[in-house]
């Protein structure tokens, strides 16, 4: 049984002011591939990052160490936006102090350089530390999405990010930001991607 760690990302201003949208870990794909991970039976979890609209990169760093006790050669990583540097940083300080692997990291819209029209997350980006050559050993797959029209994070940044990670790299045409106001209520692409994972 492989066990799946779904990790959000940065919410909008405009989603934080919306009341009747749910929370990050509820809003989106979320759900959907939580779902079907566990209707193939594996085990999923989503994590919840507090203040996702303001996110601070300590308490993020607190929240995944509370939600995620064990990695092994079973779990796999999936992540979006923020998420996947929050993510990236914490596989980072986790291997370098205890070692071990993970099955498989799959990042959408993935970043580490500072995103042109967020300059509010600079001091959030500014302290994440991440060791190539370390992440690439102790996840020894990882695959990047890129979306050719996202609004949030510019391609080339997503780009630049599957190059550090040595990750197979897809892009997705006309995908804005992978969110649930750009269709992505359901992800098939990363399901396709997950889906070979699960059988070895």
């Amino acid at each position: 049984m492989k066990n799946a760690i779904l990790i959000h990302g940065w919410n909008t201003k405009a989603e934080y002011y919306d009341t009747t949208r749910p929370t990050a870990s509820n809003d989106h794909w979320f759900p959907w591939l939580s779902r079907k991970l566990q209707l193939a039976g594996h085990f999923s979890k989503r994590v919840m990052l507090a203040q996702s609209s303001q996110p601070d990169f300590e308490a993020w760093q607190k929240f995944l160490a509370l939600q995620i006790p064990e990695l092994d050669e079973d779990t796999i990583i999936v992540a979006h936006s923020l998420g996947c540097l929050a993510a990236l940083h914490y596989l980072n300080q986790r291997f370098q102090a205890a070692g071990g692997s993970i099955k498989a990291g799959i990042f959408a819209a993935g970043f580490k350089a500072p995103l042109p029209g967020a300059p509010e997350l600079n001091p959030f980006i500014h302290q994440a530390r991440l060791d190539s050559a370390a992440l690439q050993h102790h996840m020894p797959l990882a695959f990047s999405l890129l979306s050719s029209n996202d609004p949030v994070v510019p391609p080339p940044l997503t780009l630049q990010l599957g190059h550090f990670l040595n990750a197979q790299t897809y892009e997705v045409k006309q995908a804005g930001h992978f969110m649930r106001g750009d269709g992505y209520a359901e992800f098939h692409e990363v399901w396709e991607l997950i889906k070979p994972l699960l059988d070895g």
